[in-house]
């Protein structure tokens, strides 16, 4: 009688949509109607626990996969993508940097090592080809 009763309860996907709460009050119910000793009333409960928690891990589950596949689906960008994206601009941002930095380098060396020399300017009129 017991195991009619589980299979009664947990059958199908209303195990999974109701709350603790909802299933205890429904097999409390049925433990009445079926008069049961206190000790398979416990038993019952018991088991009626394990299989709603079971129910509730399989249905997250596979309500996370869906919600996956849909957001995939709509390509919406997860928290994941969105810190991975955050993870590569930092990693940008210190390479550029860095590339900033080792090229300001390179060139307050050139400039120490061997200053450019400038030629003085012409004094006076510039000079002006005529065509002969």
């Amino acid at each position: 009688m017991i195991e009619q009763l589980k299979k009664a309860l947990t059958t199908g996907v209303g195990l999974a949509l109701k709350t603790w709460t909802e299933v205890e009050a429904a097999g409390k119910e049925m433990i009445k109607k079926a008069q049961l000793s206190e000790k398979d009333a416990s038993k019952f409960l018991n088991s009626l626990k394990e299989s709603y928690e079971t129910t509730q891990k399989k249905m997250e589950s596979q309500v996370g996969r869906l919600v996956k596949d849909v957001l995939k689906k709509a390509d919406v960008a997860t928290s994941d993508d969105v810190k991975a994206l955050k993870k590569e601009i930092q990693a940008l941002k210190k390479d550029l940097k860095t590339a900033k930095a080792t090229k300001a380098a390179k060139a307050s060396k050139v400039g120490k090592a061997s200053p450019a020399k400038a030629k003085p300017a012409a004094k006076g009129k510039p000079k002006v080809k005529t065509a002969s």
